[in-house]
């Protein structure tokens, strides 16, 4: 069983942008999507253990988007931030944070350079089964040590996962191992 659940965190980094960037204010909003996994041992208390994290290769097209205000009044900030995203609660999070950075005492005067960064994180968490708990090794003997599902008999060798499991475990993570991936579909 997979479930799965997602975090947004928004960093920020506020600057004066000097006289390239005019006299607006500028906001700078960049996107990184990532996925972290993790079991959850059913055997052992729901124990978690994270598998790790890798960058969603899918999530790279609109990375950067470049807005401009005359000045940061939440409406018209909310307002230009809505209709970039489309997404109603997550524009409410990048408004908040801009007003809020752009109200901070420390700033010098004039027009701001706002640099956001929001990252969206999907943890996906796979519970392993009570009966398949680690101490039954008889019962994992035969599984597949990625799915958990039982191997073929009509194996010729002592492989412990699929290969279709394995590929698709390879392409989900590090680009280098994504090239062994495909010099083992080859």
């Amino acid at each position: 069983m997979e479930t799965s659940s997602l975090k947004v965190e928004i960093s920020a980094q506020v600057t004066s942008p000097g006289p390239s960037l005019g006299l607006l204010n500028s906001v700078f909003i960049s996107q990184i999507r990532e996925i972290e996994e993790f079991l959850v041992d059913e055997s052992d208390y729901g124990n978690i253990t994270s598998l790790g994290s890798y960058l969603d290769s899918s999530s790279f097209p609109d990375m950067l988007s470049l807005l401009t205000f005359k000045d940061f009044e939440p409406t018209t900030v909310h307002q230009q931030i809505k209709t970039r995203f489309n997404d109603l609660v997550l524009s409410r999070l990048i408004t908040d944070r801009i007003v809020l950075e752009s109200q901070r005492k420390d700033l010098p005067q004039g027009p701001l350079l706002i640099t956001l960064l929001v990252t969206f994180t999907k943890k996906e968490y796979t519970v392993a089964p009570f009966s398949y708990a680690p101490w039954m090794t008889e019962k994992l003997a035969g599984s597949c040590a990625i799915c958990l599902e039982e191997m073929s008999e009509e194996s010729e060798c002592m492989d412990v996962f699929h290969d279709d499991c394995l590929t698709h475990w390879l392409d989900r993570h590090d680009p280098l191992i994504n090239k062994l991936s495909e010099a083992l579909r080859k």
